[in-house]
């Protein structure tokens, strides 16, 4: 979090740092504010109902909506891990870095 915050420092960007469990976000979200950014590294395990994290954020209505139109949503997750159908994303960009897979994904609609 810091490196993100001294990166909007030196590049002379706006922007705001918020560190919260992505799913305690989304339950108290208002929609009243988006982003032009919002990044997921959640936990690689299943919750303890089996589910999976990746699933359970690609598959959530409200997150889409709170990305501003040109907005990104950058998900981490393991490479083996298969995504669900995705209604609400369109994917941008993919790359593995090693253990991890990144994906850049737009809000379709926006």
């Amino acid at each position: 979090m810091r490196v993100i915050a001294r990166n909007l420092v030196k590049t002379k960007l706006k922007g705001r740092v918020r560190q919260q469990d992505v799913f305690d976000f989304l339950r108290h979200a208002g929609g009243a504010e988006t982003f032009q950014i919002i990044f997921a590294d959640p936990p690689y395990e299943k919750t303890k109902h089996g589910d999976s994290y990746t699933e359970k954020l690609v598959t959530n209505e409200v997150l889409p909506r709170l990305l501003d139109s040109s907005g990104i949503f950058v998900l981490e997750k393991r490479p083996a891990e298969t995504l669900p159908e995705m209604k609400f994303w369109r994917m941008v960009r993919q790359k593995t870095y090693g253990a991890t897979e990144v994906l850049f994904l737009s809000a379709i609609g926006n």
